[in-house]
Order: structure tokens, then sequence, then C-alpha cells
């Protein structure tokens, strides 16, 4: 289910000792007034240091919350590579530096939508970490490739909310210059 729906559902007795589902339906969420996906490509891996690719960030002051809808993360090798270390998402509390993409760079995914406001930073943008959320497995071997991993929030859970002065970032710890990283992610805002 998407961050931008209300489901509404539920059981109705047929009789003593039989349930059974009543009309289910899936509603926009008022709340929501847009929701963008930001991706790049291809981008190559970083030897021994932690490497933040890209950090999705609610400003402090927006005024907005973000609800983090999904991940779409996918690694590729073009020669021989044995670095294991995942694609790590964390929250942050901070994000800074790196390269501040337009916001003319987010797909909407309805045009008529205003711009975002959330920051996406790509190149390496400092960002003070707090927890893990996420791993997503490298492509290892030779000329390998790893089809998309997906990370969502459960049907069953409220949204992920990224209130202002908070947001998650793409980092590995440490990588290796023959793999390739393609990276999407999708949010709403209020």
């Amino acid at each position: 289910m998407a961050e931008n729906t209300v489901r509404i559902e539920g059981l109705v007795a047929l009789d003593d000792t039989t349930l059974s589902p009543i009309f289910v339906t899936m509603a926009p969420n008022p709340a929501v007034k847009g929701t963008y996906v930001f991706s790049i490509g291809n981008v190559t891996g970083v030897t021994a240091v932690p490497n933040n690719y890209i950090s999705l960030f609610n400003p402090v002051g927006s005024g907005k919350s973000l609800f983090f809808g999904a991940a779409y993360v996918s690694s590729e090798i073009v020669a021989a590579a044995t670095n294991t270390e995942p694609m790590n998402i964390f929250r942050v509390t901070a994000a800074s530096a790196g390269t501040l993409q337009a916001a003319s760079t987010s797909g909407k995914f309805q045009t008529t939508m205003a711009d975002p406001t959330a920051e996406i930073r790509t190149g390496n943008p400092t960002c003070t970490v707090g927890a893990q959320l996420a791993n997503i497995p490298p492509a290892v071997g030779n000329q390998v490739t790893v089809p998309p991993h997906i990370v969502t929030v459960p049907a069953v859970a409220p949204p992920f909310i990224l209130a202002p002065g908070e947001g998650v970032v793409f980092r590995t710890l440490n990588g290796d210059t023959d793999q390739r990283w393609n990276l999407s992610i999708v949010w709403s805002e209020t």
C-alpha cells in the first residue's frame, strides 16, 4: 500500500461461525500534496572509506512532513570485485555539502504537483548518521549484475515520517571501484 493511501476493510459475520471480508478500497491520503522520485545510475563504488551516495533530507523549518515510500537499489560489476559490504540506508539528522540537486531533477508523480521541498544531495554529502534501516547486497564476482532490491514500508505499518530536520542516506562503509550502483528513492510530502 502506498504511503499516500488509506486502506479501509473489516470482517462481517455471516453466521455464528463464519466471517467474511467486507468491501476493501484504497483512497488517497488528503494530506499528501506531492509524490516524487529521484534516481541516479551507474555510480562508481568508492574504496576503503565510508561514502554517502545520496541523501533525502527534510529541511529544518520546512513546515512539512516527508513520507519515505521506497528505495530501489541494484548493482553490477564491470570487472572482478570481491568486496561484500552492502549498501546501507540510515536515518540522518543533518545533511550538507556534496552536490545539492535542483528540485527539477526529481520526477513528479503528477506533472501538476509543486516542486519538492526535500533536499536531495549526491557526491558524498556530509551526514549525521542515526539508526540503520536497511542493507542491500552488492554484486560480487566478475561482470555480475544484481537485480533491483526494493525497500518499502510494510503495508500494515504507519507512514515512515521524516519530520523537519530528518532524512535518510544511502551509504557504503567500504566499496570497490569495479562496482556500479543504481539508486532510486520515492517519497511524498504534505
